[in-house]
């Protein structure tokens, strides 16, 4: 058995657009097109080509819209 097999579902910090897109319940053509206009948080980081996003910011967004974070003035900070 190896050192961290332990640690059976690991959570990705960072997820691909197919899962950000899936993430908040939109199509990846509607996820590209408000990513575009700035209304939603822009890729965090690359893995080669392959843009991710940061699933901390994204529950940020959500909980902005929702109301629940009303503290922030941005997801963008």
């Amino acid at each position: 058995m190896g050192k961290f097999t332990a640690i059976a579902n690991i959570i990705p910090r960072l997820i691909d657009e197919e899962t950000a897109a899936h993430y908040l319940g939109r199509s990846r053509t509607r996820f590209r097109e408000q990513v575009a206009k700035g209304a939603l948080p822009a890729p965090s980081d690359r893995n080669g080509n392959v843009n991710l996003w940061d699933v901390r910011i994204l529950d940020r967004y959500v909980d902005q819209r929702s109301g629940i974070d009303d503290t922030l003035s941005g997801w963008d900070r």
